[in-house]
């Protein structure tokens, strides 16, 4: 689902602006050009992956308990 538009950056305020920027973009075709263009950096059979996930983990996540 992604983050929220209110969620972003103080410096992007009002987050309305944002969304507008983002909605004109994609209604005139850039993201589309953007991403074709960074698929066409890549080497011939390579699998490119563009990415903004995160993932949490729990503090408990990296070893047994008590343990490193």
């Amino acid at each position: 689902m992604g983050p929220r538009w209110r969620d972003c950056p103080p410096d992007y305020r009002p987050y309305t602006t944002i969304y507008n920027r983002f909605n004109r973009w994609a209604k005139r075709g850039y993201w589309q050009a953007i991403f074709e263009a960074l698929g066409r950096c890549g080497k011939d059979g390579v699998t490119l992956s563009i990415d903004s996930t995160s993932i949490k983990a729990h503090r408990s996540a990296s070893g047994r308990k008590g343990g490193a």
